[in-house]
């Protein structure tokens, strides 16, 4: 093992070698920062991105219809491309910052176990590199934008999730989980138990169900809600 060098390194360690980014990020907590905040900013460049480019009448057409068809009502100041550039952004840097900061107190209260203790903000400095991959996804949508961008509508532009592909439109039952179904679940996964594996004395078996668990029981749950309330 080897820890990253330098903020830089740590970041290209992610996905080269995770156990000596962990490694780093025990020592060197704040370079989380940077990881951080490239996770922050990237919705910004992608959804000005996407409102620059998308044929915005179509889509203040589209979104009316839908919203019309399931008996809802919509101001025409509502449809701004301004408050759906905000909502998409706000939507977008609140999941994260939550997804972050729920992870890392699910780590610190799930290896209650072992006898190397972390403080908390140490966790969300794990975290904040498990969320990381979905820079990859931010990176993934804005070429499929460039490529195709005329007629997509909001909900199957982020491809960090799984209506990204199969892109049900605001008014299907399952809209909403499948526009938080993360694509880069499994990712997740492996990196949390990386750092689990890292930073604690859990053995292996023990380690890959705390980092899957609250990703399968969440989703899980709430498939099943779903599927039940329709």
């Amino acid at each position: 093992m080897t820890p990253s060098s330098n903020p830089l390194i740590l970041l290209v360690d992610i996905f080269r070698s995770p156990t000596d980014c962990f490694a780093a990020l025990y020592e060197h907590g704040k370079w989380a920062w940077l990881p951080f905040l490239l996770l922050i900013f990237s919705p910004f460049i992608f959804w000005g991105t996407y409102f620059d480019l998308v044929n915005f009448d179509w889509v203040v057409t589209s979104l009316t219809q839908q919203i019309d068809s399931i008996g809802g009502q919509v101001k025409a100041e509502w449809l701004t491309k301004e408050i759906l550039l905000a909502g998409e952004v706000i939507n977008d840097v609140m999941g994260r910052i939550a997804s972050v900061l729920l992870l890392a107190l699910w780590f610190k209260l799930a290896t209650k176990q072992s006898k190397y203790q972390h403080g908390y903000f140490k966790w969300v400095a794990a975290s904040t590199i498990v969320m990381f991959p979905a820079l990859i996804g931010d990176i993934a949508s804005y070429i499929s934008l460039l490529l195709n961008h005329a007629n997509t509508m909001p909900y199957a532009a982020d491809l960090n999730s799984l209506n990204g592909l199969i892109k049900l439109p605001m008014t299907d039952h399952w809209s909403a989980y499948a526009s938080s179904f993360p694509l880069l679940m499994p990712w997740y996964i492996v990196l949390g138990y990386a750092a689990l594996g890292a930073w604690t004395d859990l053995d292996r078996a023990r380690a890959l169900i705390i980092s899957a668990l609250p990703w399968v029981a969440c989703f899980t749950l709430w498939g099943l809600i779903t599927a039940f309330s329709g």
